[in-house]
């Protein structure tokens, strides 16, 4: 059996050791592996990222389309080398691992001419803008059932994402596995936590962009000091909006939020192990393996009802919060309350947390999909 991959991006820490070990079990029974990779990593990574091919000592085989910033590359050149290889490799089973790319269709339509089983994996779930109806979304949305109808099989990361699968016409039958996975191997060691006063903070690790709702964090920040809190807000990572968030909160001269910047991925365990909770507030969030990474520190998460890792991961007050209304400009929310209500579970959540990791060990995600690739050739 051949097996084909495509992927958006060499740099992965958490798909790249589900791609190792699904490569062991082909080792192992004969069958051979193939993953290529659109590009490096994306632009807002540019900061933490080299571009030596030679740092990335993968045990699977793989090939780089596009030696730059995913956002740089060509769609075409794109589709026309995923078609290459399809053809000098002749794998019996392709799986894409998204479908935003143009090529998609055409690639979907020539791997059902050449008799080639497709498997999509899904990271979408249903997010605050599917509640607004507009054509554009209409469009989007049939494309979508178009693109989900020509593919045979489907990897789904969750209940979220299968919900959103459903949503799109795709028959249960489909759906060969909907699970996610966390390398905690790669997270060097548990952090002991030492709670004092300079680490009274809620923490948020991701992309500043517009959909990660970074305005939430600048509302909690206004009403922890409306009522004098000593609890802060830090914020880790970069992108398209940071500058602008950074003047807002200049503006407002709120001393109790900080925008961190960039922090590699190995120095982010003193952030999460310090801190009294991750918020993970985003309007549309595939995953949030933020969420994962806070667990293996022992840090309770709240994340908002549109993030994928909600009802999987995150378990509303077994381990954590996920907050079905996340706007607290509304008069009806008691901030004191909220607040006090978290801290007050906060032991509770914590020690729920071990009893969901291991769950999501990429051993049992691995095995899985080795065994969906065999099922389905």
């Amino acid at each position: 059996m051949k097996i084909l991959i495509l992927h958006n991006q060499l740099w992965s820490q958490y798909k790249s050791i589900v791609f190792e070990k699904i490569n062991n079990f082909c080792i192992q029974n004969g069958d051979e592996l193939l993953v290529l990779q659109t590009s490096i990593c994306e632009k807002s990574r540019k900061s933490l990222m080299d571009f030596d091919i030679n740092n990335f000592n993968y045990s699977y085989k793989f090939a780089l389309l596009n030696n730059k910033y995913l956002e740089s590359t060509n769609s075409f050149v794109t589709t026309f080398k995923w078609l290459k290889h399809i053809y000098q490799y002749k794998p019996e089973v392709v799986n894409l691992t998204g479908y935003s790319e143009p090529g998609t269709l055409f690639i979907l339509m020539i791997c059902r001419f050449l008799k080639i089983k497709t498997i999509i994996t899904n990271e979408s779930v249903y997010h605050k803008q599917s509640e607004i109806f507009d054509i554009l979304y209409s469009i989007k949305k049939a494309y979508k059932v178009l693109i989900f109808y020509l593919t045979d099989y489907f990897f789904s990361y969750g209940l979220n994402s299968n919900d959103f699968l459903f949503r799109h016409k795709v028959d249960k039958v489909k759906i060969l596995s909907f699970l996610n996975s966390f390398d905690s191997e790669r997270l060097d060691r548990l952090s002991i936590i030492n709670y004092n006063q300079y680490d009274k903070y809620f923490l948020f690790v991701g992309r500043i962009s517009s959909e990660k709702n970074i305005e939430f964090l600048i509302q909690l920040a206004i009403n922890l000091k409306n009522i004098n809190s000593e609890i802060k807000i830090k914020i880790v990572g970069d992108g398209p909006e940071f500058d602008k968030f950074n003047s807002e909160i200049s503006m407002k001269n709120l001393t109790n939020i900080q925008l961190i910047g960039s922090v590699k991925w190995d120095n982010l365990g003193e952030y999460y192990s310090k801190s009294l909770g991750l918020i993970l507030p985003s309007y549309f969030e595939p995953w949030g393996m933020v969420a994962n990474e806070a667990f293996f520190y022992n840090v309770p998460v709240i994340c908002s009802k549109f993030c994928g890792c909600a009802n999987d991961l995150v378990i509303n007050d077994f381990n954590g919060i996920v907050l079905q209304d996340f706007s607290l400009s509304l008069p009806d929310i008691d901030l004191t309350f909220f607040i006090n209500y978290y801290l007050n579970l906060r032991a509770q959540f914590i020690s729920h947390i071990k009893s969901t990791n291991h769950i999501f060990e990429p051993n049992r995600l691995s095995s899985e999909q080795y065994l969906s690739f065999k099922k389905v050739v």
